[in-house]
Formats: C-alpha cells, structure tokens, sequence
C-alpha cells in the first residue's frame, strides 16, 4: 500500500503543479479575466436610458391630385344653370338669371337638320336654302348685294366656343334661318347677341345679321308705322344699327362712329335696347364684350307680328308678303341669343370672358 502511494504521488501534484503556472502567467501578461466577462465591470458607467418618445410626426402632405380643367360651360351659364363649379369671371359677382333669355338659338344643329332649335323651347327656327339671292351692284347712294345661287349653308366649321370643341357650325352661304314670329318673340327693352366670324367683307356691299320689321299695321288693320331693326356691317365694313320709331319715324343710321367687323376671328357682337325717360330708348353696341357706343331714339317700336331674320335682310315692308331677300351676311354664325332685357355692360363682358380656355 505504502509502495503504490509513493509511485502515485508524482501523478498526483502534477496538475496542481500545472494549475498554478496558468495563474501565474495571467498575473504576469496582465490578463484580466473580467474583460473576457460580457458582464459590466464595477468600474463601468451606468448605461445611458433610452430616450423618451416624442410626438409622432405627421405624415407627408401627399402632392395635389391633378385636375382635368376645362373651359366655363357656356351654354349653362348663358340659361343660369350649374354646374359651372370654380367658375372666376371678369365680374363674379354678376349672375346670369335663365329666366331673362327669351331664345337661344345655337345654330349646331345636325347637318342635315331642317330644324334650329331653341334651347328655351320657346320658338325654333327654320334653316332656309336653295333660293336664289340675285347679285345687286353697289351705286354712289345704295350699298350692294352679294347674290347667291343656288344660296345654301355650309356645315362641318369649327366651332366658336371653347366648352365645345366637338360641336359643328354653319356658315351662312346665302343660306338664312327664319324665326317665325310668336307673341312674346319681342319686347321694348331687349338684347340680341351672337358669335360669329367673318373672313371678307366685299367693299360697298351690305351685309345684314339681324333683321326683322317693316312699315305694316299691328295688329292687323291699324294703320302702318315703321317697326322693328336691322343690325349689318355697313358698305365700309362697320358695324350699324337702324330702328323703327313708330309712324313718320326715320329709318337711319344709329351710330356716327362705329367700329370695323373684325376679321379673320371669331367676335361676339350685342346690341341692347334699354328705357329711358318717357318713351324714349338707349340703345348701345358692344364688340366682344366693350361697349362701342349708345344712340337716343325718342322712341321705338318692335316688330310685333313679324318673323326675325338670322343671316340676311328681308325688304319686304308687309311681314305676311313673300319675303324679298338681300344682303346675305356670308360668314359663320354661332349662340345667337334673344334676351327680354337690356344686358349690364358687366353681364356682357362676362359672356364674352367665360368662351375662353
């Protein structure tokens, strides 16, 4: 027993021996066994705390979705209807009232329509064509008239307004539209407007846009009295307005200094009778929405009983007589409308602002 504890002794010590040596050498290579620790030191600072959370930020403001923007509806804005939704004006402030518009005569009808129909359905018109206009030279005292044969309408032109670009018109080739008188068609105080757009006036030749009236009794079996107006581009290319004033009443010129028909655009033209002291009228021209000029008649008398002619004039001075036709406006003619009142210089100026886009 003695023998094999001896010889096992040497075994024994050996790795007592060895584990000091370990602990010697960390001690003298200054190994720090507490860095090999993922623990925190003692001589460590405290770990920072976690910052408070702040106020969530508001999303991104997303970018404004596109909008499609489309020129103002003109035909619902000329009958006061909506929507004509962000709708800014030269005069916002003024609001077109549907109930003032006696007719509206768009004069888009299809090609082959024999119909001008009114947007009030108040009166339609008739689109007339293949007469015969005869050629009527020019004299030193009497403007002349262009003939035609046979006179027609010209369809599939561009249209003259804005909002409705797909829509076609007519040029006025001879070709004329006649709206039959209806009690109501006319008043003493009204407006007449229309887009239209000349290309050529032929020099000392007339060329009549409106007309209607004559030199009869009304009501039938009265005695005769000039009625009713003509509004024309004179011999020199200007525009002019004449109006009956009732028996003896002069026919003759209204404005001293009007404008030229411009040419080669589209224009709007309105002419507005409005009361004045008595029996008196103001009438005033207006070119694309300023106003031109304003004349006194004492007095004025609509051509009650007679039809009203769109494109051409009629000489004729008995409205229940085969019309005698002459001086054919030869142009395009778009958004005639009638009105029962004399339009503000505002109201019109807005007619021709919104036909934009």
């Amino acid at each position: 027993m003695t023998d094999w504890v001896v010889v096992l002794t040497p075994f024994l010590v050996l790795p007592i021996v060895l584990l000091f040596r370990f602990v010697g050498c960390a001690l003298v290579l200054g190994i720090d066994d507490r860095k090999l620790d993922p623990g925190p030191a003692a001589t460590d600072p405290a770990p920072e705390p976690p910052p408070e959370p702040g106020p969530t930020p508001p999303p991104p403001t997303p970018p404004p979705t596109p909008t499609e923007t489309k020129p103002p509806n003109y035909r619902k804005y000329i009958l006061g209807e909506q929507p004509n939704p962000g709708l800014v004006n030269a005069f916002p402030g003024v609001v077109p009232n549907g109930a003032d518009v006696i007719a509206y005569w768009r004069l888009i009808d299809a090609a082959a329509s024999v119909d001008a129909v009114d947007e009030k359905a108040f009166q339609k018109g008739d689109y007339k064509q293949g007469h015969t206009l005869p050629t009527v030279n020019p004299t030193t005292t009497v403007a002349g008239s262009e003939g035609r044969t046979p006179a027609k309408f010209v369809t599939g032109q561009s249209s003259l307004i804005d909002s409705d670009p797909a829509v076609k018109g007519r040029f006025f080739d001879g070709g004329y539209v006649l709206v039959p008188y209806k009690p109501g068609l006319f008043s003493e105080q009204c407006t007449l407007e229309a887009w239209i757009r000349v290309d050529l006036l032929a020099a000392n030749f007339e060329h009549t846009l409106f007309d209607a009236g004559g030199d009869y009794g009304s009501p039938a079996g009265t005695p005769n009295a000039r009625r009713g107006f003509r509004i024309f581009a004179d011999r020199t290319g200007h525009w002019q307005v004449r109006m009956a004033a009732g028996p003896g009443g002069a026919v003759a010129n209204l404005f001293a200094a009007p404008p030229l028909v411009p040419l080669g655009k589209r224009t709007h033209v309105a002419v507005t009778v409005a009361a004045a002291a008595g029996t008196a009228k103001t009438v005033s021209l207006y070119v694309d929405g300023k106003l031109i000029d304003t004349a006194s008649l004492p007095k004025y008398d609509p051509p009650y009983d007679a039809p009203l002619f769109i494109g051409v004039e009629n000489t004729q001075n008995d409205p229940t007589d085969t019309p005698t036709l002459r001086t054919p406006l030869l142009c395009q003619v778009q958004e005639v409308v009638l009105h029962r009142k004399a339009l503000s210089p505002q109201e019109i100026a807005n007619h021709v602002d919104i036909n934009r886009t």
